[in-house]
């Protein structure tokens, strides 16, 4: 199929309306991989209900994606630069369709489980190559369209949360959890037509600095480094990075996991839509705000350590006070966790070289999710055992905890060395003036 959206050879957006273009294709990408696995959430009682799941299973299902993101990231990274990160998205929204709507075809717990799966690997796959795609497309505003595509994400998780069980009741009936797989599934196989229709073609192989160019500048190189020594690097070390944004996404996941059935087993269940819209909801405004100013947020230590004190306060309010503050607690929780979210994702396409972001962004993204897995299952799992709703929540409590100390142990922002973009502005800049002192030393030279 011809491609529609053109590009200049290094694969960079250059247009106005292609760069529109093709970052509202980013923002769906984002909303499709996210409206699939938060509308079970609203309906997972029900689930439960007709499918004899217990608490842990039932935890279990709502936090296989998070475990399958957190075993495929790594190697998906590396798939994405192997065979294209362009491909590796295609491929993860159709396993994607495939995987929500089959799960309706066969409404059985282990085919539940199965289909989930399946559907979670291609949320891997597309979810790891996109920061590929950004870092090769927008080299110059990175930071800003890792945000807008954090904003699909959060966009597809509001609406999925807070729309689902509406829809279902009004066009369905209130126990067709079934149907909903279907209605999340559709716009996916309809936004694939989309994607492979007018996403950019993109090179197989990680673009390299062609031979003529790197003799051209490899004199002007050797003046600069006999001239000025190396400045200290410092990058943000993955295990470090991977626990800290994984525990944002714990605090989320988490709670998404357990207020519909915390709030069934307190006989609180008429609050459950709305605190969950509002969980959801609140993630938006806080992205939105972050958007125009995550390359200058980025690294920052303040952000992470208010958060994990947000989040402290917000969950031990949850617990000890009255249920009619649920939806304060459900707005400072969503809005804590994606500004973590946010400035910790945008991470790895901002610092690495661009033959290392599929690697350094598969790393992260499996530390993440293996961290963020943790909540739901250990969440069913002390429910069960201690027959007490509000344990439930105590690996949420740990995360904010861990949020305050792992972001007052990150290292200083003006240690991180410049990204390769900027590096490259630097060493274009410097070249420019040493040619200028050149041309201008030769006119000064008087001709015989």
């Amino acid at each position: 199929m011809k491609n529609k959206v053109s590009f200049s050879q290094d694969e960079r957006i250059t247009t106005l309306w292609r760069y529109i273009l093709v970052c509202t294709l980013l923002i769906f990408v984002g909303f499709q991989l996210r409206s699939v696995i938060l509308a079970v959430p609203p309906v997972l009682p029900l689930i439960q209900h007709d499918l004899g799941l217990s608490y842990s299973a039932s935890g279990f299902l709502t936090s296989l994606p998070i475990l399958v993101l957190a075993c495929a990231a790594w190697p998906a990274g590396l798939l994405a630069e192997r065979i294209g990160a362009r491909t590796c998205v295609s491929f993860g929204l159709a396993l994607l369709a495939a995987g929500t709507l089959l799960r309706a075809l066969w409404a059985s717990a282990i085919t539940l489980f199965v289909f989930t799966f399946l559907l979670s690997l291609g949320i891997a796959l597309a979810q790891t190559a996109v920061p590929v795609l950004i870092r090769r497309w927008f080299p110059t505003s990175i930071g800003l369209v890792s945000a807008l595509f954090s904003d699909g994400l959060i966009i597809g998780e509001a609406v999925a949360a807070g729309i689902t069980v509406p829809v279902m009741g009004q066009l369905w009936g209130k126990d067709a959890w079934a149907a909903t797989f279907v209605f999340w599934g559709l716009p996916v196989v309809l936004f694939l037509v989309l994607w492979l229709w007018l996403a950019p073609s993109t090179n197989t192989k990680v673009p390299r600095t062609s031979p003529s160019v790197t003799r051209s500048r490899s004199w002007f190189t050797s003046q600069r480094e006999k001239s000025s020594s190396p400045s200290p690097r410092t990058r943000v070390n993955p295990l470090h990075l991977g626990i800290l944004v994984g525990s944002g996404s714990l605090i989320y996941f988490g709670m998404n996991a357990w207020i519909a059935s915390y709030n069934l087993a307190l006989h609180q269940a008429y609050r459950t839509p709305l605190v969950l819209v509002i969980l959801n909801a609140a993630q938006l405004p806080m992205s939105l705000a972050v958007t125009f100013v995550a390359q200058q947020m980025a690294g920052r230590r303040w952000p992470f350590i208010v958060s994990g004190v947000i989040c402290t306060c917000a969950i031990i309010g949850w617990i000890f006070t009255p249920a009619m503050l649920e939806p304060l607690w459900a707005a400072l929780l969503g809005g804590s966790s994606a500004l973590v979210f946010t400035l910790g994702m945008g991470l790895p396409p901002l610092l690495a070289e661009p033959q290392e972001v599929g690697r350094l962004t598969g790393i992260t993204i499996s530390l993440t999710y293996a961290v963020a897995f943790l909540g739901p299952f250990v969440g069913g799992a002390l429910w069960d055992f201690f027959q007490l709703p509000a344990v439930a929540f105590t690996p949420v409590i740990i995360a904010s905890l861990a949020l305050i100390l792992l972001g007052i142990l990150l290292p200083p922002r003006d240690t991180f060395g410049l990204t390769a973009h900027q590096q490259e502005k630097r060493q274009n800049k410097k070249e420019q003036e040493h040619l200028l002192t050149l041309t201008k030393t030769s006119l000064a030279v008087p001709r015989e």
